[in-house]
């Protein structure tokens, strides 16, 4: 079985929760004897292999935090019916996006798989709530666009994949798919092994951190995240810690100026560039004193999977998304004042932590295993080539 997946920046995972779930799934299905494409953005066409999967690099429009799905998926469809027509019997496009180039794979009479992610129209609401009014016209008519890419991502497929249960349940209501299959993403393993615990002292110190002291977010920075009430209960609340924030930080964007203005002197809010090491990036999960995870639109968060490995407790956004990963194992809060209270209830004991650790660890395992994600992936494929 051969099969193409579209519609992520690329792999090794650099960006965000798409790259992590492409990078994982793909070299697993590998090994499994999957011939397995990866579609890369890049500045020129060229191919190349990384741990058993093939890259197809594919000229792309792209930036440091911002690129153009829909016209890159087109390109890269073009490219994969010119050079790969033949040698791909499945193409999968990982995010609605890819809807649009998902029509001429049709007319190419290939078999077809679409993720339409989250409901991703939505977030172009809340996004617009901060940027210029004369924006305003463009993201309306990009909302709308987005809300046609998710009606085209259910009826072009043969399989629809939801990565979450209320996903799933929303899609069915909305938009009726013939065969729609609930996958989650799992839990990428970021536990360091080998740092002994004065290096761990020691890398916190790099970021002016100590262990137990912060409480950490590792988030895309734009609006349907919710930095900003993460700041602002921050503010209201009566802790000592810091505010450690790990994100694609973009002076140029409105939203980022936000943020900026929001934590203003405040130097116990930390604004820290991405980490794409995994053991760095463990350190700084495993010795947080909690986890703020304010996402409001979209399915199950690989983000927020890491981190229950780590046990730590975690603040999480009172939405369903939230609720179905969690369950037991997060403390909820509504919006920033409800936040603040939260954080300084947690501060003074109020929780049980050894429940809170307990329910995170079951989920992982249990529903969150990225092997036996890679089985159900396995099972879809060969169902559909049969």
């Amino acid at each position: 079985m051969r099969i193409a997946l579209i519609g992520s920046r690329g792999i090794p995972g650099k960006y965000g929760g798409t790259e992590t779930f492409v990078e994982e799934i793909s070299t697993r299905l590998s090994s499994r004897g999957f011939t397995i494409y990866v579609t890369c953005e890049s500045d020129k066409f060229h191919e190349d292999e990384y741990n058993g999967v093939i890259r197809v690099h594919v000229p792309s429009i792209q930036g440091k935090s911002t690129t153009i799905p829909s016209i890159n998926d087109l390109l890269a469809t073009l490219i994969l019916l010119k050079y790969h027509s033949g040698d791909i019997d499945i193409m999968y496009y990982v995010a609605p996006d890819g809807a649009l180039a998902a029509i001429l794979a049709r007319l190419a009479k290939k078999r077809l798989v679409i993720n339409p992610d989250g409901i991703e129209w939505k977030r172009l609401i809340k996004r617009s709530l901060f940027v210029p009014p004369y924006l305003l016209p463009l993201y309306l008519s990009t909302m709308i666009y987005m809300f046609v890419m998710e009606y085209l991502s259910c009826k072009l497929p043969d399989i629809v994949i939801a990565d979450s249960v209320g996903i799933k349940e929303y899609l069915k209501k909305y938009h009726n798919p013939r065969r729609i299959v609930y996958i989650s993403y799992g839990a990428r393993e970021l536990i360091p092994s080998k740092y002994s615990w004065k290096d761990e002292v020691d890398i916190l110190k790099r970021f002016s951190l100590e262990p137990n002291g912060y409480y950490l977010t590792v988030a895309r920075i734009v609006a349907e995240n919710n930095i900003h009430l993460e700041i602002e209960g921050f503010n209201m609340a009566d802790s000592y810690k810091k505010l450690a924030i790990i994100g694609n930080f973009n002076i140029n964007d409105a939203y980022t100026r936000y943020l900026f203005k929001l934590r203003g002197d405040n130097d116990n809010i930390l604004f820290l560039d991405p980490i794409y090491d995994k053991d760095i990036l463990g350190v700084l999960r495993k010795n947080c004193f909690a986890y703020i995870h304010a996402y409001e639109v979209g399915g199950t968060n690989p983000s927020l999977l890491e981190q229950m490995l780590f046990k730590r407790p975690i603040l999480a956004y009172n939405v369903p998304f939230n609720k179905e990963v969690l369950r037991d194992g997060g403390i909820y809060f509504k919006n920033a004042e409800d936040l603040a209270k939260k954080m300084n209830l947690l501060e003074e004991g109020g929780y049980n932590l050894k429940r809170i650790r307990k329910s995170q660890i079951i989920r992982i395992r249990r529903q969150y295993n990225w092997e036996k994600i890679a089985r159900e992936y396995a099972k879809v494929f060969n169902s559909i080539g049969r």
